[in-house]
């Protein structure tokens, strides 16, 4: 529908089961510690289960600003 994660939304790797970060109320996640085996798919759970899944790209530029990865 378009619309972002709630606050507080969970981002984990769906790999490991780590943290990866969680949502803000303007709807951004600051990701962080993720290894390569976390980049492929991350689950984004919120009401108690996962509602979607993003996937990061392989190779990442700091420089490029926030990435936007739709949650699908």
């Amino acid at each position: 529908d378009g619309a972002s994660p709630p606050f507080g939304a969970l981002v984990v790797s769906g790999k490991t089961g780590r943290t990866a970060g969680m949502v803000g109320d303007d709807g951004l996640a600051y990701l962080t510690g993720l290894s390569g085996e976390d980049r492929r798919t991350l689950n984004v759970s919120w009401d108690g289960r996962v509602q979607c899944r993003l996937t990061l790209p392989e190779t990442v530029t700091l420089s490029q600003g926030p990435l936007l990865l739709p949650c699908r």
